[in-house]
C-alpha cells in the first residue's frame, strides 16, 4: 500500500508575517545591522591587514618599534655608611691601649717605625726642668717595651729617628745645641756627627744617612745630609732670612721633601741628587709630610685659621681648618684640633674622633697602621695611648 509523502507549505507563515504592518520595516532596519556589521568587520580587520601586506611587501623602512616603558629603578638597600672602616660603630676605649712608662715621668719626641713607638723619656732634675736621659721603644704587636742609654755628654737625647740599622739624635745640651749623634743598632756603637751651637735641629733618617735643618749663622740656616758610615756631609740648600728654615723635613723611598728657601715645596732625590718643584695648590706650605700616596702639609704655621690639605698627585684636597698637628700614616692623615684627634681617610674622605668624650688628648705621633696621644685631662704623669686605625 503505498503512502503520498506530505510537504507543509511555507507560503502560509510568509504570507502571515507579511500581514504585520511593520514587517517591511523590519526587513529594512536588519538589512542595515547586517551592513553596519559588514562595515566595522572590514575596519577593524581588513585596513590593518592591507596596511601591514604594503608595509612588509613594499617599504623599506623597517617598522617603528614599540617603546619600552621606562623601567623604574629598584631602591638601594639601606646601607653602613662606612661599611669597610673597622672604626665606624666602633668601642673606642676596647681599641685603645695605655702605655705607662715605668721609672720616668715624661716622654717627648714620639714617632712610630715599623710598628715600634719610640720616644726620649726622663724627669725632672733639680734646675725644675726634665732631663730626657732614655730611648724607649715600644713594640706595638707584643706589647714590651725597651730603653736604650744612648751616650749623652749634654742634657738630654732629642728628636730620635729611627731605621733598621740607626738612631740620629741631638745629644742636647740644657739651652740648645750640643751634639747630632747616630747610633748604630746592630753593633751598639755610638759616632757624633756634628757640632751644633745653637738651637733644636730634627733630624730625619733613610738608609745610611741623616738629613737636618741647622741655624749657622745670626740670620742663616744650611740643609745637610751626613753619610753616616763614613762622616762626610754635604750642603743641600741654605736659607737666608727665610722663615721656611722651621718647616719639617719628611723622607720616603729615598725622596728628601723640604720647603725651599722660597717657599716652594721640593723633592730631592737622595740617590741622584736632582731636585723638582711639588706643583701642590697653595701659597703657603708647612711641615709637608709624604708617603707613596700623597703629600699632606698646612698652609700657615699652625694658626686656627690654617688648613690642612693633602696633594694626591692630581689635585689639592682640603681635609680640614684649624688643625693644630697632623701625621701622615698608611692610608690616613691623624690630625689634632680643639684637644680632641681625628683620623681621616684620603681614600674616601670619611673622618672619625678617636677621642673618648670622657678625655683630653693631644696627639704625638702616628705610622703605619697607628696613632699615638696624651691623655692630657690630668698630668701629674705622662700617660700615652695608641689605637690601630688603618683603613
Amino acid at each position: 500500500m503505498k503512502h503520498e509523502k506530505r510537504y507543509r507549505s511555507t507560503e502560509k507563515v510568509k504570507n502571515r508575517f507579511k500581514k504585520f504592518r511593520i514587517a517591511p520595516y523590519l526587513e529594512i532596519l536588519l538589512g542595515l545591522g547586517l551592513l553596519a556589521a559588514f562595515g566595522w568587520a572590514a575596519w577593524t580587520y581588513g585596513v590593518p591587514f592591507m596596511k601591514g601586506l604594503a608595509t612588509h611587501a613594499y617599504s623599506c623602512k623597517e617598522p617603528e618599534a614599540t617603546p619600552s616603558p621606562t623601567p623604574v629603578p629598584t631602591p638601594e638597600p639601606t646601607r653602613d655608611p662606612y661599611p669597610d672602616h673597622a672604626l665606624y660603630g666602633a668601642d673606642l676605649k676596647s681599641l685603645q691601649t695605655e702605655i705607662v712608662i715605668p721609672e720616668f715621668q715624661y716622654a717627648t719626641d714620639l714617632s712610630v717605625v715599623d710598628g715600634t713607638i719610640l720616644a726620649a723619656v726622663g724627669n725632672y732634675t733639680p734646675d725644675g726642668t726634665a732631663a730626657f736621659v732614655r730611648a724607649y721603644l715600644y713594640d706595638v704587636k707584643a706589647g714590651t717595651h725597651t730603653f736604650l742609654a744612648l751616650p749623652l755628654q749634654n742634657k738630654s737625647i732629642r728628636f730620635p729617628a729611627m731605621n733598621e740599622r740607626w738612631i740620629v739624635y741631638l745629644d742636647s745640651a740644657a739651652n740648645g745645641g750640643g751634639r747630632m749623634m747616630a747610633y748604630d743598632r746592630q753593633t751598639g756603637e755610638a759616632k757624633a756627627l756634628k757640632t751644633v751651637h745653637t738651637g733644636l735641629p730634627r733630624p730625619v733618617v733613610w738608609e745610611n744617612t741623616a738629613i737636618w735643618i741647622e741655624r749657622t749663622g745670626q740670620t742663616r740656616d744650611k740643609l745637610f745630609a751626613v753619610d753616616l758610615e763614613t762622616g762626610e756631609s754635604v750642603t743641600i740648600a741654605i736659607f737666608d732670612n727665610s722663615p721656611h728654615a722651621l718647616s719639617k723635613l719628611s723622607v720616603y723611598g729615598g725622596t728628601l721633601l723640604y720647603v725651599a728657601p722660597d717657599g716652594a715645596l721640593t723633592s730631592f732625590d737622595l740617590k741622584t741628587g736632582e731636585s723638582e718643584t711639588v706643583p701642590v695648590e697653595a701659597d703657603i706650605v708647612h711641615d709637608p709630610q709624604q708617603n707613596a700616596d700623597g703629600i699632606a702639609f698646612l698652609d700657615s704655621d699652625h694658626a686656627k685659621s690654617g688648613r690642612l690639605l693633602f696633594w694626591n698627585g692630581k689635585e689639592t684636597v682640603e681635609v680640614v681648618t684649624g688643625a693644630v698637628d697632623f701625621f701622615l700614616g698608611d692610608g690616613f692623615i691623624a690630625y689634632s684640633r680643639y684637644d680632641r684627634n681625628y683620623v681621616y681617610y684620603y681614600g674616601d674622605g670619611t673622618t672619625f674622633c678617636t677621642t673618648r668624650s670622657d678625655e683630653t688628648a693631644m696627639l704625638l705621633a702616628a705610622g703605619g697602621d697607628v696613632i699615638v696621644w696624651m691623655d692630657v685631662t690630668w698630668r701629674d704623669k705622662d700617660i700615652m695611648e695608641f689605637m690601630t686605625v688603618g683603613d
